[in-house]
């Protein structure tokens, strides 16, 4: 099976992108393959309960909506650890499916599989 990891870096500074990156998985995992979405720098907010509802790209459809897509396709969601702390988000508050992580974990999960940035 393939292997594709998303990387997303922008939360609410960047709705369309932010949104972007969570449709590729959403995509990536209706064709099939195994998917990871890794969320680093400002992109991990979108991984905290309440923020989801905010976030509303041009042209796209609510990032509630494609969340829960991700969310219900059982998407691998990892969230940058540090990235998280400096921006004082706790495992506790994160959505269902999603967990922290490190670059190790990011590192494993990419050697060998195709990468999209977002």
């Amino acid at each position: 099976m393939a292997r594709i990891v998303v990387t997303a870096t922008h939360g609410a500074d960047d709705p369309n992108r932010a949104t972007l990156a969570f449709l590729a998985a959403k995509a990536a995992r209706e064709e099939g393959m195994e998917t990871m979405l890794f969320l680093m720098n400002d992109a991990v907010l979108l991984a905290k309960r309440g923020t989801a509802e905010h976030i509303q790209g041009v042209g796209l459809a609510p990032f509630s909506e494609v969340l829960e897509a991700v969310q219900s396709l059982g998407v691998e969601i990892k969230v940058c650890k540090p990235c998280a702390e400096a921006r004082g988000i706790s495992e506790e508050e994160l959505v269902e499916g999603a967990s922290l992580a490190g670059m190790y974990d990011l590192v494993k999960a990419a050697a060998g599989s195709s990468v999209l940035s977002f």
